[in-house]
């Protein structure tokens, strides 16, 4: 859970831009707020599991389903969950191998014990499930969600004390990211399209920090601890 507020992000925002007055000068404090809520965005197009969401979702008959509405992509499918079912693991598989196999599956008896599901990346917020679910059917999903934006209306002093929607180790992103974005409001200065194209690198680039070190200390990440290397005599 964030502890960081808007009020600290926008304030070391403007400390940068040395935006002195209260309502800002050059960057006025709806910009940046406004920056702000579209950094949310521009992060969880690059890295989806900043924001993702673990839930229950009722399933509605027969094969194809999709995501809720607050959500951008879908992460996994885990298990069932409705009371009547018998709460299995499902597995993902590819609408190729079922089409190969038994190309009349999305024909099968329904059932609320949901074995498998295919997801295409082409349709990130949809995905299909055999058996084919039947009333009542109930499964627990993981999901990326743009995080809802702040109410730009209610000004900075509305929303210092706010919580910034993704955790607090995305604050220097966010922050690199409303200044790539002030800084190209006046790019037609050298000085500051280079400065934009700066915080651009830098917000790429701890982007793609956070992706190889998540990648790296997953649980999932082959581990040879108990097996180290063999070196050469």
């Amino acid at each position: 859970m964030a502890v960081t507020t808007v009020g600290t992000v926008i304030r070391n925002t403007k400390l940068v831009l040395q935006e002195v007055t209260a309502a800002g000068t050059r960057w006025t404090n709806e910009e940046l707020i406004g920056w702000l809520n579209e950094a949310y965005q521009a992060i969880v197009q690059i890295k989806p599991d900043a924001s993702a969401i673990n839930a229950s979702m009722d399933l509605v008959t027969g094969t194809r389903q999709e995501i809720p509405s607050d959500g951008m992509r879908l992460i996994d499918v885990v298990r069932n969950t409705a009371i009547a079912s018998q709460r299995m693991g499902i597995m993902v598989t590819t609408r190729r191998s079922l089409d190969t196999t038994r190309r009349s599956w999305h024909g099968d008896a329904e059932s609320i014990d949901i074995e498998q599901y295919m997801f295409d990346d082409q349709d990130p917020t949809h995905f299909y499930v055999y058996p084919p679910a039947a009333a009542g059917a109930e499964v627990e999903l993981i999901y990326s969600s743009t995080p809802s934006p702040h109410d730009i209306a209610q000004g900075l002093d509305g929303l210092s004390n706010e919580t910034i929607r993704l955790n607090d180790s995305y604050a220097p992103v966010i922050t690199d990211y409303i200044l790539y974005r002030a800084y190209s409001k006046d790019a037609e200065h050298a000085a500051n399209l280079n400065r934009a194209q700066m915080h651009m690198q830098a917000f790429m680039g701890s982007l793609g920090q956070k992706v190889e070190v998540a990648r790296a200390i997953s649980p999932n990440a082959p581990d040879n601890s108990s097996n180290p290397p063999r070196t050469r005599q």
